[in-house]
């Protein structure tokens, strides 16, 4: 097969697989995942939407998973919007800092389905104040308790 062929056939692949790169929040070692930015992956949010929510985030980390053995650093939040027989999905790529000296870091990535976008992930309130929605709130801290438990000891 020539280039032009092989060429033709990955795109074809990418196309019918939807979003290249997509991961499923299997707490692998992989390093943070970049999505492909076509038509077919764009981000759902917006990049200050993707601040606000990253923000709210790692404000409300100080009083949950922040509070034990690790720190963590939120690096990109990526949503892609449903359709009739798929909710969508977000994906939240983070890093995981033990706090002992010396440790390294672990990407790692939660993907939580249900949810398509920015409404979804921030409760916005008549005043302008927002908080992050208790669902969403609920759906990353199962994931990171997960992946906080396949940390290697």
């Amino acid at each position: 097969m020539n280039p032009k062929q092989q060429f033709s056939v990955m795109f074809s692949l990418v196309l019918l697989s939807g979003c290249a790169g997509d991961v499923s929040g299997n707490g692998f070692d992989t390093e943070a995942v970049r999505h492909d930015e076509s038509q077919l992956c764009k981000n759902a949010l917006s990049a200050s939407e993707e601040k606000t929510a990253l923000k709210l985030i790692d404000d409300i980390c100080g009083d949950t998973w922040c509070e034990g053995d690790n720190d963590f650093a939120f690096e990109r939040l990526t949503c892609r919007p449903g359709d009739a027989t798929n909710g969508g999905s977000c994906t939240l790529e983070l890093r995981i800092i033990p706090r002992e000296q010396g440790s390294r870091s672990y990407p790692r990535v939660c993907r939580t389905d249900g949810f398509f976008g920015f409404p979804s992930l921030v409760d916005t309130a008549p005043n302008g104040y927002q908080s992050l929605d208790w669902d969403y709130y609920l759906a990353l801290t199962d994931c990171i308790t997960e992946l906080e438990a396949e940390l290697p000891r």
